[in-house]
Parts: C-alpha cells; structure tokens; sequence
C-alpha cells in the first residue's frame, strides 16, 4: 500500500507543480495585461489633459485677445471724444469768424463813404481812421 501511495503523492506532486506553473504563467499573463490596461489608460488621460492643455492655452489667448479688443475700444472712444471737442472747437471758430466777418462788413459800410472822400489822402491817416472806427464801435 505504501509503494502504491508513494506512486499517486509523486503524481499529486507532479500534477500540483504543473498546476503551480500553470498558476504563475496565468499570474504572470495577468499582471501584463493589468499593466497594458493602466498603460492604455494612463495614455487616455494623458491625451486628455493634453486637449484639455491646449483648449487652456487658446482661452488664455483668447483673453489676452479680448483685453486688446477693450483696449482699442477704449482709444477709439478716446479718439471720438477728442474729435467731438476738435469739432466744437471748430464750431467756436465758425461762430467767432463769422462774427467777426459781420464787424468788418459793418466798418466797411462805415469806411466805404469816408473811402471815396479821402481818397486823395495818404494811407497812413486812413489806417488811423480805421483803428479809431474799430475802437469806437466794438
């Protein structure tokens, strides 16, 4: 019985060292494919922030193209601002040219008939006549 015994434990040894190797082949054959599996997924999320890193950089770019915008805006109402004054200034000058048009029409029409008279008369006393007209009316 003994001998008989001793030919099934070696069998049973032999049949367990196989299924121990099978058993590390199959361990082995799984820690690979968990590794490839992280792998994979570590390579997603790598692709990810690398859109997400790009997507981050062209709002970036965006903002910095957004405060331009408000920048030029700003010079353009700046720009507006300074044309509006350089046209009321323009309207006072009108206003101030037109008034003065109308004094000298008026000592025109006060000259004209001293003018005629005096005509034989050295310019230089007209001058005088002119500035003392000036002063007398404005």
């Amino acid at each position: 019985v003994s001998t008989q015994s001793t030919g099934e434990n070696k069998k049973l040894l032999m049949k367990n060292k196989c299924l121990l190797m099978k058993h590390k082949f199959l361990l082995m054959k799984h820690k690979i494919l968990l590794k490839n599996k992280i792998l994979l997924e570590n390579k997603k999320l790598l692709m990810k922030n690398k859109i997400l890193l790009k997507h981050k950089i062209l709002l970036t770019k965006h903002r910095i193209l957004l405060m331009k915008h408000k920048i030029l805006l700003m010079r353009h109402r700046i720009l507006l601002m300074k044309n509006k004054i350089l046209l009321m200034k323009n309207r006072h000058l009108l206003i101030k040219n037109k008034i003065l048009l109308m004094r000298h029409k008026i000592l025109l029409m006060i000259l004209m008939p001293n003018l005629m008279t005096n005509m034989c008369q050295p310019k230089q006393n007209l001058r005088l006549r002119v500035i003392h007209h000036r002063t007398n009316l404005f």
